[in-house]
């Protein structure tokens, strides 16, 4: 048996129909001897909906997930770089397409006969924002057999920037040159004039000041702002994560209860077939009694007709001899 192949077998049903495909799996493995195998069918989890949703979209859309770990292959380089321009188009890009991504993904659920709800969605876009970090969950997920939703790292801690560009990110940047001092304009020479009292001369047009150069980004700050980023990013994945855990408790809740009703069914089943049995038991062993009552008379009836049959030949011999 080919396990990766059921693997992802498995994770292409929906929700619903992954408990009995896994179960009918595990027993086929175990009948073919197969230990290794049926271990590794039957821990397989149940998805959620939001990662049943997900593997759904891969397999649709394959040329639509390939760019989405194209895009989370750039945003990578570009950490290891330390590239803060690329970082923030790439940044700026991720939120558009992951959520037009997100709501194509509702969609395709929706037509495959799923409801979702907003908590849904919330979590089909943080799965995919944790596969732009993670690169093997991304091969598992591109491939139909991503098992459990990744776990992103804050800020891509996965990813250590390369040694050059993390000397040059430590090098304190050049103050920014000043412009050079603008000239003043000569001042014009007084034309003589017919009347005593001189013109007064016409002050020099002074040059605009050069604005002074932006100020040094304060790398402290820009650290803080990060940080408090990766607090933010990493509250919201906790919160998503809380409830992909709520929902896979409901989704075991359910299935539990049901195989509680289906033992409850069987269980009253079982006493009917019992209350069954008890009756043709007793209804048996009233055949039994009756039987032996009609064995009784039966036996009875065979003595005395033997005593008659006695009795008559008696008398047929007498009436030959003559004795009567």
């Amino acid at each position: 048996m080919d396990v990766e192949q059921v693997v992802t077998e498995l994770y292409g049903l929906r929700p619903a129909q992954f408990v009995a495909a896994r179960d009918a799996y595990v027993a086929r493995a175990r009948r073919e001897k197969d230990t290794a195998g049926a271990r590794r069918i039957g821990s397989l989890r149940k998805p959620t909906l939001a990662l049943w949703a997900v593997g759904l979209f891969a397999r649709a859309r394959p040329g639509e997930a390939e760019g989405l770990l194209r895009l989370g292959a750039q945003l990578r380089t570009a950490h290891r770089e330390l590239d803060g321009a690329q970082l923030r188009a790439l940044s700026r890009e991720q939120h558009k397409v992951i959520d037009a991504l997100a709501r194509d993904t509702v969609r395709l659920a929706a037509e495959a006969g799923e409801r979702t709800t907003e908590s849904v969605l919330r979590e089909v876009e943080r799965i995919f924002h944790a596969l732009l970090a993670d690169e093997e969950a991304g091969r598992q997920w591109l491939a139909g057999r991503l098992t459990a939703a990744p776990r992103s790292p804050v800020g891509f801690e996965g990813v250590q920037p390369a040694p050059s560009a993390a000397a040059a990110a430590r090098k304190p940047p050049e103050p920014a040159a000043l412009p050079p001092e603008p000239e003043p304009e000569p001042e014009p020479e007084p034309e003589p004039e017919a009347k005593p009292k001189p013109k007064p001369r016409a002050r020099a047009k002074r040059r605009p000041e050069p604005e002074p150069p932006p100020p040094a980004r304060d790398a402290a700050a820009e650290r803080r702002a990060r940080e408090r980023e990766g607090r933010v990013r990493a509250a919201r994945r906790a919160a998503a994560e809380a409830g992909a855990e709520r929902e896979r408790a409901e989704a075991d809740l359910a299935e539990a209860a049901g195989a509680l009703e289906r033992a409850r069914s069987e269980a009253e089943a079982a006493r009917e077939g019992l209350r069954a049995l008890q009756l043709r038991l007793e209804a048996a062993e009233k055949a039994e009694e009756a039987a032996q009552k009609y064995h009784h008379r039966a036996e009875s009836a065979a003595q005395k007709a033997g005593k008659a049959a006695e009795a008559a030949a008696r008398r047929l011999r007498a009436e030959e001899t003559g004795d009567g």
